[in-house]
């Protein structure tokens, strides 16, 4: 059964959710300030709140841009480490290995707001491709669903990057196709590997 948890990740949660709200922030900002003006004459505090606002906008993205790389690898590791429980995989004889690809944007904010994950285990007598992890920055979760596709090394003729797509071809030719945002090269030269091993047991 899949899951849904918390992105453990050390961040300082005020400026972190400033910078993924920063628009909403910038916009109740200039209400009030505007409405402090209009309706008060208040120049002063109306010009305070909306310049208060926007630089706590500024730096609540700042601080999204210098942290989400470090958040996002706790994010795949975490991910990792659910796909692993998921597929009932171990760790330990296993190498587990993650593509993210981009989801949503945010308007001057570098990361996106989420990332999906192609997690591939290479165990010992087969390679789990899942594909049904999400990441998200914007609300720190990680979510880990339950599909995935499994190949015996036996049964595997070709795996290969191709264009923005993973290959795999099983020895009675049928085909399958996973799109990846980058070439696995570590999970292909490890599966290459367990693959020359099953041919020479056999």
């Amino acid at each position: 059964m899949g899951r849904r948890e918390s992105l453990e990740a050390d961040v300082f949660q005020p400026l972190w959710a400033a910078g993924w709200q920063w628009l909403w922030i910038v916009a109740g900002a200039l209400f009030l300030g505007v409405y402090l003006i209009v309706e008060f004459g208040d120049l002063l505090e109306g010009v305070g709140i909306i310049v208060g606002g926007s630089a706590l906008a500024g730096v609540g993205i700042w601080y999204v841009d210098q942290q989400y790389e470090a958040v996002l690898d706790a994010g795949i590791e975490q991910a990792q480490t659910a796909v692993l429980d998921v597929v009932g995989a171990d760790g330990d004889d296993s190498e587990v290995s993650s593509i993210p690809t981009e989801g949503r944007a945010l308007l001057l904010v570098s990361p996106a707001r989420e990332y999906e994950l192609t997690t591939f285990v290479v165990a010992p007598d087969a390679l789990v491709v899942h594909d049904d992890t999400t990441v998200s920055l914007a609300h720190r979760y990680v979510s880990v669903g339950d599909d995935r596709q499994r190949y015996e090394y036996a049964h595997l003729s070709s795996v290969a990057y191709e264009d923005g797509h993973l290959r795999v071809v099983l020895a009675d030719g049928t085909a399958e196709s996973f799109d990846v945002s980058s070439d696995p090269t570590s999970a292909l030269s490890a599966v290459r590997e367990r693959m020359a091993v099953t041919d020479d047991q056999n």
